[in-house]
């Protein structure tokens, strides 16, 4: 049974969970809790996952409990892939709104949720398009716009389907039995289409709001192995499930992006092993 470490306080209802995903990022987990932890906007709970690391990952995340005492940690008792420590985290959450935050990332400045807060206002917005600021092996400065967010660009055309460059409302999420799915890379590809395709308004943060690291040292994207090819494969079966049931000229852009992608992770594999 996973472990559950929770805060001594006494809970009340959030405007934002912030869900931290953390498996083996020793040496950033600490930055990521703290741009959280830092946040001018205190309206908030922190929900940290430990998918089972095999380092000091938790050692460390305990250390921050101790020093901040309002994380709910949780341990999974094996390893179950980022979407399950996602859903982990949904299951507990109580906020009104979710902000996913990978364990190696981090918020980019001390006051993004008060001003992501002051672009939700008052409404009931499914979805909240965030900036965000990728930095690594490579940069590049991502902002929404009008002409990136329509439904057809979201789902299919953006290079960068990710769940955590959205604000999502819990009760939409709720409603529309949205999880993500468990032992499985790529995770965010169903997420996102589902979510995209269902939501009924959104608005857009034009700032950044995440720092995303690209090209960490045993990052699950940085090499190639079968099991990328054999997750693609699966999210390739559920969207012609999807596609059966609920025809979309979204889903046929999209399907035709993962069998490219198949396509070239099929082929570094071949070259890994031949070359």
């Amino acid at each position: 049974m996973d472990q559950q470490v929770k805060p001594q306080i006494i809970k009340e209802e959030k405007r934002f969970s912030v869900i931290i995903a953390a498996y083996n990022i020793q040496e950033y987990i600490e930055r990521a809790i703290s741009s959280v932890e830092n946040q001018t906007f205190k309206n908030i709970e922190i929900i940290v996952v430990n998918d089972c690391s095999t380092d000091n990952t938790e050692e460390e995340i305990l250390k921050l409990c101790s020093k901040y005492g309002n994380i709910i940690y949780i341990k999974h008792d094996e390893n179950k892939r980022l979407g399950a420590a996602r859903n982990t985290g949904l299951n507990i959450a109580k906020g009104e709104y979710i902000v996913f935050l990978d364990g190696d990332d981090y918020l980019a400045t001390d006051d993004v949720l008060e001003k992501l807060d002051k672009v939700i206002g008052k409404d009931e917005t499914d979805i909240i398009y965030l900036g965000f600021e990728i930095e690594g092996n490579r940069e590049e400065l991502v902002i929404p716009t009008e002409e990136t967010c329509t439904k057809t660009y979201k789902s299919s055309v953006d290079k960068y389907p990710n769940a955590w460059s959205k604000c999502w409302r819990r009760k939409f999420l709720i409603e529309n039995d949205m999880k993500f799915p468990e032992y499985r890379l790529y995770e965010d590809v169903l997420f996102v289409y589902n979510g995209v395709m269902k939501s009924k308004n959104y608005k857009i943060a034009d700032f950044v709001v995440h720092k995303y690291i690209s090209g960490r040292p045993n990052s699950i994207t940085t090499k190639i192995s079968i099991k990328n090819v054999e997750d693609t494969i699966l999210n390739l079966k559920d969207l012609l499930k999807m596609r059966e049931n609920e025809y979309t000229k979204e889903i046929d852009i999209i399907m035709k992006k993962e069998f490219n992608m198949c396509k070239k992770r099929l082929d570094s594999i071949e070259k890994d092993i031949f070359n």
